[in-house]
């Protein structure tokens, strides 16, 4: 920036503070001359709103700063100096844009700008008046200055560090109270949403961000570093992501406060752990396997082996491990191999056993899971509905009282009704008086006009008169004029009272609506609580028994972990007997061993002896013969000493075959101590899981909290990496001209040489051009060591940087992989869900027709059935009043029967007969009466079975229709989350999209590193190709003519050329280490790629594992719907027999009755006949007497009755 000399301020003492303030008063227009932009000042109508920055930067060599910008779309940013000493105005204009400095933050010209953010990053775009008045530093002044309202400006943040660290004084924290200014000048305007909406929710394009290299150059690493992570810890949230309404409009304004980077490493190892100890341990690899997992080669080579599982997998494991670090041959290995495989079965059988057991446990913890879930969300729901009724009812009280406000308004309207009508009235009075007066006064005019007719006197009586005449007009006048004047404010009245009245029925019939709107929706929301608690009451139900089964689970994985520990155990046991047999195989060889170093001391001091022997031999004997037999001895002692080594080696050998042995025992000891600890560590996990679970959510959460943050400081870190990388490609293209330049100068050289002793005298003239041609060349390679000391610096920093980047890459490879693995899980599980619930609709629609027919077919079965009882009622009625009449009949027959006796004394006997016949048809027809009625009663019971199977079958759709219901709301609830689950992947897809565009940019800084280095070299060799031609010319030159100063210098130069091109070799191997490091990290990114596909389809499995559970509870859905059709046919079937019976019985009774009457019929005919054959009346007072008639009359009535 240019300065102005009168906007210089005298340095103060060194305080390097930085101090901040918001202008936001009016400033007159003789003040706005500063301001100008371009030369011109912006309008208002432009620009609704102006807001100001005024930013300090003491302690280092620059003036302050004001950034001004207006809250519209299209809104341009400009800056201003301002004077740092005293309270005065700025003179002079400031120039147009080119002089002004490039805003890092300011808004690209070719975006517009949303109307709610604004283009600067130290201040939101608020709407502040235009004019802008210069803040006042009260840090750097003097003295206090004036705090009038017109003229003072509030100081919004003082960022002087209180605390002076070691290091240096300058703090380059982030600014964290900004945001909660921000938050405070929203609150004063309303509360409405301006300016930016936070430092971290919108990244800036990496050629916009800018950092002081001063404070790099003077701050340590490790403080950088420090800052920099604690950076993404000081914000504080302001809004939540569950209130989301509008937030696609206006993002929040801060973030929500993130942990630090390490803790969410250590999180995601440790789900990581989990999810791995939760598959399928078929998939388990052996521990020793995971050290070859380093290439890519590796990954394709172990992707074309065997599955895990297998023997073949199993063959190549113990392969590796017998052949690594040992130098035998492939046959000795795989016999090896092969005897290790046959231990190693019957534990491989066991494994399988508790691998379907780990299996089975893995989906009862995840139906605990599902189950808890469900009564998480039942007892939500609960706290949901208890709020809403409390809301209701204070929106009850509410409208009660608007009621009663109202009921206050009517009256005092009406008040003010009578009022006006009183008014009105005297008004009314007013002006009948008036019309009167009126009256009175024209009788008067004519009175006096006739007068004037009848004397026509004197010119003064004239004049009187005239005079009196002009009066009475003008009170005539005066009186009309305050007629007119009543009845216009009577008009007015009239209309006010109509439009009031008007009004108030209005109001008193929409207060009167919303009183029976309000009524009706709490009786609506009462209904619907009374409902929402039998259904919860219901479901509490429901809950108890799944309770009851999780209960019955929970025992079930009590038992299985007990089986496991029992397991456990077992191998326990197991790995101690085999360590045993270890220790004692280890004793056995160390016996051997001192067995062998025995034997070997017992030779060594054999063959010491010999030899001792032979010397003596040698030198005492002197006979041919003791030679010979010297010889036979030594030849024996070879045999002895070949026999040993045979010894030797089969021991060796032996020890060998006992080493393998020992060998393969260990490792199958491993294996089953990896064993044991994967059963104990599971043992321990099923009893963790179901805590720690929810806790997961919640660091996921905080997870993704912190990825973002970690985001968003790759972000800068790579911007600043860009940044340094930008003035490296610049001090290379000097550095380029420069020795392009130097060759120049040798080419020169070049032809002063060629010329020989032909131009000596030239030469020694175009010797001093040389010297002072030489001292711009020492001076240009004083300036080029210089940039190679701060390209050395710079290449180092870039290195640091690249490491870091590099590690943020490699974080947020990691977090893409967690993420995508979500998502994809998320992905499939929506997709199984909409099967499922598009196959529960149709299950719906299949069992509400079947629900419906049956109902219908219940309710047809019920009215015949209640048509058939009706009957049946009708018949048994009419059965008794006819047993009723018989009855009676028979007892005016009996008395007949009696009178008749009384007269005649013959046919006793026949009568008797007759009675006794009577007596038993009597006895038949209460027999099948009663079988009748067992009959009825047995139909009854019947009926009260069918009723209450319909009424169970009524219960159980309801439930049916209630679960279907709590389905398709889960589904609903899955659908949203889904959504919300698809908005935070594209989220994240971006991200991935942005940190793939940033390898991209590195690759090619790599590919261009590595041509300006092969352009390096081809200037290198064309370089030493000059010096070799140079030097022959030299050597050529020196025979003719002494070597002169300037060859010296030359050479000098020349040898400075090739340290320099030393240190740019040493350069270019630095960056070729770099560049293979990079590669490297490549082949790791694509070997996590890999790893997260196998998990992918791990998490298929699963899937499809779920997607079976769906279709098992279908099926059994289906098979309940097929046996409600068969209680159904069995109902229909024994309504069907219940009609039989009933006919049957009907036609049963159609019989007795005609044997009745039949009977009835016989016995007349029959005592008619025989009525004269009786015997004499004693016999029949002695047979049949008063008293034994009466006692069988009153039997037969008593039987009848009891029917």
């Amino acid at each position: 920036m240019e300065q102005a000399p009168n906007m210089a301020e005298p340095r103060g003492p060194v305080d390097h503070g930085v101090q901040i303030r918001f202008i936001t008063e009016p400033v007159s227009g003789a003040e706005m001359g500063t301001l100008r932009r371009g030369g011109r000042r912006p309008a208002k109508d432009a620009r609704a709103s102006t807001y100001g920055v005024a930013v300090r930067v003491q302690g280092i060599a620059g003036q302050p700063f004001v950034v001004l910008n207006s809250g519209e779309k299209g809104g341009d940013s400009f800056g201003v100096q301002i004077k740092g000493a005293n309270d005065q105005e700025a003179s002079g204009a400031l120039g147009s844009d080119f002089e002004l400095p490039e805003n890092p933050y300011s808004q690209v010209k070719g975006f517009p700008a949303p109307s709610q953010s604004s283009t600067s990053d130290e201040e939101p775009g608020a709407y502040w008046n235009g004019k802008l008045l210069r803040s006042q530093s009260q840090a750097s002044l003097a003295g206090p200055g004036p705090m009038d309202p017109s003229n003072r400006s509030t100081s919004m943040l003082e960022l002087a560090p209180k605390v002076a660290s070691p290091g240096s004084t300058i703090d380059t924290a982030p600014l964290s109270s900004v945001d909660s200014l921000i938050n405070k000048f929203d609150s004063q305007l309303g509360g409405q949403s301006r300016g930016r909406t936070g430092r971290r929710t919108r990244m800036l394009p990496p050629e916009q961000r800018k950092r002081s290299k001063s404070l790099d150059s003077r701050l340590p690493r490790d403080t950088l570093e420090e800052r920099e992570r604690q950076s993404t810890n000081h914000w504080t949230p302001s809004t939540k992501y569950d209130n989301h309404v509008g937030s696609s409009k206006q993002p929040s304004q801060s973030q929500s406060p993130s942990p630090p980077s390490g803790f969410s490493r250590s999180r995601q190892t440790q789900d990581w752990v989990l999810q791995s100890f939760e598959e399928p341990r078929g998939r388990a690899q052996d521990p020793t396997m995971l050290q070859f997992k380093s290439t890519p080669d590796l990954l394709r080579d172990q992707q074309e082996a065997a599955p895990p599982g297998s023997v073949d997998h199993m063959k190549a494991t113990i392969y590796g491990i017998l052949r690594e670090g040992s130098s035998e041959s492939e046959t000795s290995v795989r016999r090896k191999v092969s005897l290790v495989l046959e231990k190693m079965q019957p534990l491989v059988m066991i494994s399988s056993g508790s691998t379907k057991a780990v299996a089975g446990q893995g989906e009862l913890t995840r139906k605990v899971e599902e189950l808890q879930r469900k009564l998480d969300e039942e007892v939500k729901r609960r706290q949901k509905l208890e709020p809403s009724r409390v809301g209701l009812e204070r929106q009850l009280e509410e409208k009660t009282e608007e009621c009663s406000r109202l009921q206050e308004l009517l009256e005092r309207r009406k008040g003010e009704a009578q009022q006006s009508n009183k008014e009105l009235q005297n008004m009314k009075r007013l002006l009948d008086q008036g019309e009167g007066l009126r009256h009175g006064l024209e009788a008067q005019v004519m009175e006096l006009q006739n007068k004037l007719k009848q004397v026509q006197g004197p010119e003064p009586a004239k004049e009187v008169l005239l005079k009196d005449l002009l009066e009475t007009r003008e009170l005539l006048e005066e009186v009309l004029e305050g007629k007119q004047r009543v009845e216009e404010q009577l008009r007015l009245r009239e209309r006010e009272l109509t439009a009031l009245k008007g009004a108030l029925k209005e109001e008193v019939a929409s207060r009167d609506q919303e009183v029976e709107h309000v009524r009706q929706q709490y009786q609506r929301d009462t209904e619907q609580l009374r409902r929402s608690m039998q259904d919860a009451t219901q479901d509490h139900a429901v809950l108890e028994a799944e309770r009851q089964k999780m209960s019955a689970l929970v025992r079930g994985l009590q038992r299985e972990l007990e089986e496991t520990s029992e397991e456990t155990g077992h191998w326990q046991s197991m790995f101690q007997k085999n360590k045993e047999d270890l220790r004692a195989t280890k004793q056995e060889l160390l016996q051997l061993r001192m067995e062998k170093e025995e034997m070997e001391e017992e030779l060594g001091e054999k063959i010491e002896v010999l030899q001792r022997e032979l010397e003596q031999a040698r030198a005492s004997a002197g006979d041919t013969r003791q030679v010979e037999v010297l010889k036979k001895e030594l030849l024996q002692t070879q045999e002895e000493l070949k026999e040993l080594q045979a010894e030797r080696q089969s021991q060796e050998v032996a020890g060998r075959h006992r080493d393998r042995e020992l060998e393969k025992q260990l490792a199958v000891l491993r294996v089953e101590a990896d064993r044991g600890r994967e059963l104990e560590e599971q043992n321990l996990q099923l009893q963790k899981t179901l805590q720690q679970l929810r806790q997961d959510c919640e660091e996921a959460s905080k997870a993704k909290m912190v990825a973002e943050a970690e985001a968003a400081v790759l972000g800068q870190r790579r911007a600043a990496v860009e940044t340094t990388l930008r003035e490296t490609q610049e001090e290379n293209d000097e550095f380029r001209r420069r020795i392009l330049g130097l060759e120049q100068q040798l080419k020169e050289t070049r032809g002063l040489v060629d010329g020989g002793e032909a131009v000596e005298a030239r030469l020694r003239d175009k010797l001093q051009r040389l010297e002072a041609e030489k001292q711009q060349l020492e001076e240009a390679l004083n300036a080029s060591q210089e940039e190679e000391g701060s390209l050395a610096a710079a290449k180092r920093a870039l290195e640091a940087r690249l490491e870091e980047a590099q590690r943020g890459l490699a974080r947020l490879g990691q977090e893409q992989q967690t993420l995508n693995r979500a998502l994809e899980e998320e992905g499939k599980q929506r997709e199984v869900l909409r099967r499922g619930k598009a196959e529960l609709e149709e299950q719906k629609h299949l069992l509400d027709r079947t629900v419906d027919r049956l109902n219908k077919e219940l309710e047809k079965i019920g009215e015949d059935s209640k048509q058939a009882l009706q009957q049946l009622q009708a018949q048994l009625d009419d059965y008794k009043e006819k047993a009723r009449r018989e009855v009676a009949d028979a007892q005016r027959q009996a008395k007949d029967w009696a009178s008749e006796a009384e007269k005649t004394s013959g046919g006793l006997s026949r009568l008797q007969d007759e009675i006794q016949r009577l007596r038993q048809a009597l006895q038949a027809s209460q027999a099948e009466r009663d079988t009748a009625r067992l009959d009825k009663e047995l139909l009854a019971q019947r009926l009260q079975g069918l009723e209450q199977e319909a009424e169970n079958k009524k219960r159980s759709q309801d439930d049916r229709a209630r679960q279907l219901k709590g389905l398709e709301e889960k589904v609903s609830r899955l659908e949203a989350e889904l959504d919300e689950e698809k908005n935070t992947v594209e989220l994240l897809t971006d991200r991935v999209n942005r940190g793939r565009d940033q390898v991209d940019q590195l690759r090619t800084e790599l590919l261009q590193e590595r041509s300006a280095r092969q352009d390096l070299e081809c200037d290198k060799i064309s370089l030493e190709r000059q010096n070799k031609d140079l030097k022959t010319r030299l050597a050529s030159s020196e025979g003719f003519q002494k070597p002169s100063a300037s060859l010296s210098q030359l050479e000098s130069q020349n040898q400075l050329l090739q340290e320099r091109l030393q240190a740019e070799e040493r350069e270019k191997t630095v960056l070729q280490s770099t560049n293979r490091k990079l590669e490297r990290k490549v082949k790791e990114l694509s070997i996590q790629i890999e790893d997260e596909r196998q998990h992918v389809n791990d998490q298929k499995d699963q899937l499809s594992l779920r997607v079976k559970a769906l279709k098992r509870q279908v099926d059994e859905a289906e098979e309940e719907i097929e046996r409600l059709d068969g209680l159904r046919k069995k109902a229909q079937r024994e309504l069907e027999e219940q009609h039989e019976v009933n006919e049957q019985l009907q036609a049963r009774i159609k019989s007795l009755e005609k044997d009745s009457w039949r009977k009835a019929s016989r016995s007349a005919a029959e005592s008619a006949l025989k009525h004269e054959g009786l015997s004499s009346d004693e016999e029949f007072d002695s047979v049949y007497d008063p008293s034994s008639i009466a006692s069988l009359l009153t039997e037969s009535n008593l039987q009848t009755s009891s029917c």
